[in-house]
C-alpha cells in the first residue's frame, strides 16, 4: 500500500466539509483514497435509539466571521464585532451602555445550570471604554457610596449611560484588569450555589424590570453579607425609580454627561492617534481638536441635535459613522442628515409610505409596493427575481389581517413585471433609491438587477424594519413571513431573513424563541443553518442575552436531534467566539447524537473555541472526550485535533505546527495532545488524514533540530504504552513515509524510537 504524497495533503486554517475516512483500513490506518465521513463500520456503532437521518438537502457553506459581520451591519449599533483575532464587542462595547464580552465562564450549579454565569473583561477592552468615557455628574457620589458598601444599585433609564457608568466606577473601586459582568434570571440566584466571583473584583449586573421589583431590601442585605465574605463589589444596574425609598442609601441616581461632552469624549477615542488635518511635518494633535470642537461640535446640525440631549446610547452611533470617514462641510451636512436618529427614522417611514399610484407603472397597489420596499430591506444585495417574489409573499400573508374595507387590487402575475429602469426607479422612491446602489451586472432579463444598500447605508436599512415593525405588520404577520422565507430553497434569502428575525427578536423574545425553535425542528439542514444564524443575532444582543443561553441549554440537553443539531451550527457560526466555555459544555452534550457523525458541525464549533484564544482550555476538554465510553464523542475529538493540527505558527515561526508551538511554550498540555493523537491515528474515520498530517509534520521538521526534538518527544508520549499504535507506526514508516520520503535523517529517529519502545 501506498500513500499519495504527504504535501499534496490540504492544510487549511479552518475546517473544511469533508474530513477523511477510509473505506478499509489496514493496520497503518491508511486507505487507498479518502472519502467523506459516513458511518461507523459494522459493529461499533453506538447503542441507542435511532435519530433520523440527513434528507438531501444543498447547504450554503458559510465563514462565521461573515455571518457576525453581516449581522453587525444589520444589528447597527446593537452589536459591534471584530473579527481578525477575534476581540468580539457586545452592545456599544467603548461607549455607554457598553457590554463587552471577554472569557466567559459558567458557573452556574447542576441545579441551577443556566441561572448564573459571569463573563471576565479583559484589561484592553476595559481601558477602552475608559478612555472614551464622559465622567457622569453622579460619579463622585457613586465612589463615595462604593467605599462604603459592597452593593450598589445605579438607577437610571436604559441608554442613559447607566451600565458604562457602572464599569467604570467598578475600575476606579478595583482596577482595569479586576472587572466582570454577572448575568442571572433573578438577583437572589447570586444566593444560591457557588457564582464563581474573584476576590478583590467589582461586578455588574444589568437588571430588567421585572427583576427591579423582585429585589427587596433583605435580597440586598443578603447580597450585600455574600459579597463582603467573598471580597468582591456588586453594582446592580436597572430602573430603580419606584423602589429608591424602599432600598433606602443602596440606590445612586444616575444623571449623565451631558449628550455633548458624551460625543466629544467618544470622538476623541475613536480618533486617537489619526491626523485629521492634513498636517504637512509631524502632527501634534491640535488637529484633531479643531475637528472636534470648530468643525463637528459647533455644527448646527448637531449641536442642536445634542443640546436635546438625547441618551448616550443615541449618540454614540452618530460618533462611530462620523470618525469612519471623516466627512467636512457639506460632507458633514449631508451625513447627518443621513444619521441623525430623527431625521432617519422620518426617511424611514417616509420609504414605506408611498405615494398613491407610484406603482401604477407596473399594475401594483401601495400595498405591494409597501412590501417591495420593505422587502428590499430585508433581503439587501440580492436580486429583484428575489425581492418581487418575496414581496408577493408578504402581501399574501397580510390579506388574512387586513381589516374590512375597499379590495385591494390583484396582484399583476410577476412574469410581467419587469423591474428595471424608470419602473424600478419609480417603485424605490427617490428616498430609498438614493440610499441603494442597484447593479445590473447580472443583466437586466434572467434574475433582474441586484439592490444594495450603499456604505454607509446600513443605518437606514435598520430603521426600515422598525418602521415597519412599528407601524405597519403586526409582529405575527412579519415573523410568519420571514420564517416562510427561511423555509425557501435559496441559501442567500434564507440567511438574510433569518438575520432580520433575529434583529427584531428583541420586540417579542418568547415569539422569536418559538419561531427560531420550529425552524430547528425543520428536517432541512439548510433550514436548520438559517435557525442557527437567528440565534447567533439575538446573541449579539446583551438583553436577549440570557434568554439564548437558557433556550440552548434546554436544547443542547435534551433528546430532540435536529434541536441539538442546530446548537451545533450557532456555534460553528460564530456563537463559540462569545460563548467559549458554555460551547465546551454543549457541544459535548452534542457530540453524544449519532446524528451527528454524519456532520461536522461540532468540530466546526470547536474550532471555533479555539480560535477565540481558548486553546488550553479547549485541548483540555478534548482530551477529556477521548477517554469517554461514548464512540461518538472520541470521534468528534479526533476530528477536532486532525483539523488544528493542519494549523501552522504564524511569523516567525511558520517552520512549527500550532499545537505543537503552544505545547512547547506549555500553553496546552503534551500529554493532552498524545491523547488527541492517540485518538485520531487509532480511529478508522480519522486515520488516513491523521496519519497524512503526521507525515507532513515529519516533513516540515526535517532540518529544523529544534522543530524535530519536539516532534519526536511528542511522538513518543503518543506510543507509550500502545502497543498497536507501535506496530501501526512502524508500518507507516517503513510502508509509506519511507518511500515517499527518502533520505530524511528524522525518520531513521523514528526508527530509533520505535526500537526504544520495543525494549
Amino acid at each position: 500500500m501506498t500513500d499519495p504524497n504527504p504535501e499534496s495533503a490540504p492544510h487549511d486554517p479552518v475546517p473544511g466539509p469533508d474530513p477523511d475516512t477510509p473505506q478499509s483500513t489496514s493496520e497503518s490506518g491508511e486507505t487507498s483514497q479518502p472519502v467523506e465521513d459516513g458511518p461507523t463500520p459494522t459493529g461499533t456503532a453506538a447503542s441507542g435509539p435511532a435519530e433520523p437521518e440527513e434528507p438531501e438537502d444543498v447547504e450554503d457553506p458559510l465563514d462565521p466571521g461573515d455571518v457576525l459581520r453581516r449581522l453587525a451591519g444589520l444589528l447597527g449599533g446593537v452589536a459591534g464585532i471584530e473579527v481578525g483575532d477575534v476581540l468580539v464587542r457586545g452592545q456599544n462595547a467603548t461607549g455607554h451602555g457598553a457590554l463587552a464580552i471577554g472569557t466567559v465562564n459558567v458557573t452556574a450549579t447542576a441545579a441551577q445550570a443556566g441561572r448564573v454565569w459571569s463573563e471576565t473583561l479583559s484589561a484592553t477592552i476595559v481601558r477602552d471604554v475608559v478612555y472614551g468615557y464622559a465622567p457622569a455628574v453622579s460619579d463622585q457620589q457613586l465612589d463615595h457610596v462604593l467605599k462604603q458598601r459592597h452593593v450598589v444599585c445605579l438607577s437610571g433609564p436604559a441608554g442613559s449611560g447607566r451600565f458604562t457608568s457602572a464599569l467604570v466606577g467598578a475600575v476606579r473601586r478595583h482596577d482595569l484588569d479586576r472587572v466582570g459582568v454577572l448575568g442571572v434570571a433573578q438577583p437572589a440566584d447570586l444566593l444560591v450555589g457557588a457564582t464563581g466571583p474573584r476576590a478583590g473584583c467589582g461586578y455588574v449586573l444589568r437588571l430588567t424590570d421585572e427583576a427591579v421589583l423582585g429585589v427587596d431590601g433583605y435580597t440586598l442585605v443578603r447580597l450585600a453579607s455574600r459579597a463582603e465574605s467573598e471580597g468582591v463589589t456588586l453594582l446592580l444596574v436597572g430602573d430603580f425609580s419606584r423602589r429608591a425609598r424602599d432600598l433606602g442609601g443602596h440606590v445612586i441616581e444616575h444623571r449623565p454627561a451631558p449628550a455633548g461632552e458624551v460625543f466629544r469624549a467618544r470622538l476623541r477615542r475613536e480618533l486617537a492617534g489619526r491626523c485629521v488635518g492634513f498636517c504637512a511635518d509631524r502632527c501634534d494633535g491640535k488637529c484633531l481638536e479643531r475637528y472636534v470642537e470648530e468643525e463637528c461640535a459647533r455644527h448646527p446640525l448637531l449641536s442642536a441635535y445634542l443640546a436635546a440631549e438625547p441618551r448616550s446610547r443615541e449618540v454614540v452611533p452618530v460618533v462611530e459613522a462620523i470618525a469612519r470617514t471623516l466627512p467636512r462641510a457639506g460632507q458633514l451636512t449631508d451625513r447627518l442628515t443621513q444619521l441623525l436618529p430623527q431625521q432617519l427614522r422620518e426617511r424611514a417611514a417616509h420609504i414605506l409610505d408611498p405615494q398613491d399610484g407610484v406603482g401604477n407603472s407596473v399594475g401594483w397597489s401601495d400595498e405591494q409596493v409597501r412590501a417591495f420596499r420593505l422587502s428590499c430591506a430585508v433581503l439587501a444585495g440580492l436580486s429583484t427575481a428575489e425581492i418581487r417574489l418575496a414581496a408577493g409573499r408578504l402581501v399574501a400573508a397580510e390579506a388574512p389581517e387586513r381589516p374590512p374595507g375597499p379590495p385591494v387590487p390583484e396582484r399583476v402575475p410577476a412574469v410581467a413585471v419587469r423591474l428595471r429602469g424608470a419602473a424600478l426607479d419609480d417603485l424605490l422612491g427617490t428616498t430609498l433609491r438614493a440610499a441603494v446602489v442597484v447593479d445590473p451586472a447580472d443583466g437586466w432579463s434572467a434574475g433582474g438587477v441586484r439592490v444594495q444598500f450603499a456604505a454607509g447605508r446600513e443605518d437606514l436599512r435598520s430603521a426600515v424594519l422598525d418602521v415597519a415593525w412599528a407601524e405597519w405588520w403586526p409582529p405575527k404577520v412579519l415573523l410568519g413571513w420571514l420564517a416562510d422565507l427561511v423555509r425557501t430553497d435559496l441559501p442567500e434569502v434564507r440567511q438574510a431573513a433569518a438575520g432580520a428575525i433575529g434583529w427584531s427578536a428583541g420586540r417579542d423574545v418568547r415569539a422569536a424563541l418559538d419561531t427560531v425553535r420550529n425552524l430547528a425542528r425543520d428536517r432541512r439542514a439548510g433550514v436548520r443553518q438559517a435557525a442557527a444564524i437567528i440565534l447567533v443575532a439575538m446573541a449579539l444582543q446583551p438583553r436577549l442575552r440570557q434568554r439564548v443561553r437558557v433556550e440552548l441549554d434546554g436544547w443542547a440537553a435534551g433528546t430532540a436531534a435536529h434541536l441539538r443539531d442546530t446548537v451545533a451550527r450557532a456555534h460553528e457560526l460564530g456563537l463559540a467566539r462569545l460563548w467559549p466555555n458554555a460551547a465546551l459544555v454543549q457541544l459535548r452534550m452534542v457530540a453524544s447524537a449519532r446524528m451527528q457523525r454524519w456532520n461536522n458541525s461540532v468540530s466546526r464549533g470547536l474550532v471555533e473555541v479555539y480560535q477565540g484564544g481558548n486553546a488550553a482550555a479547549l485541548i483540555t476538554d478534548l482530551a477529556g472526550w477521548t477517554r469517554s465510553s461514548d464512540r461518538e464523542v472520541r470521534l468528534h475529538a479526533a476530528r477536532t485535533l486532525r483539523v488544528l493540527a493542519e494549523r501552522w505558527a504564524p511569523a516567525p515561526r511558520e517552520q512549527w505546527p500550532e499545537l505543537l508551538d503552544l505545547a512547547r511554550t506549555e500553553i496546552v498540555s503534551r500529554h493532552d495532545l498524545a491523547e488527541l493523537w492517540a485518538t485520531a491515528l487509532s480511529l478508522p474515520e480519522t486515520a488516513y488524514r491523521a496519519w497524512r498530517t503526521l507525515g507532513f509534520w515529519l516533513d516540515r521538521a526535517d532540518g529544523q533540530p529544534e522543530v524535530a526534538g519536539h516532534v519526536l518527544a511528542l511522538l513518543r508520549f503518543v506510543v507509550a504504552g500502545r502497543p498497536p499504535l507501535r506496530r501501526r507506526l512502524d508500518h507507516q514508516l517503513r510502508h509509506v513515509w519511507r518511500p515517499v520520503m527518502p533520505r530524511k535523517p528524522l525518520l531513521d529517529d523514528v526508527e530509533r524510537l520505535i526500537r526504544e519502545d520495543c525494549r
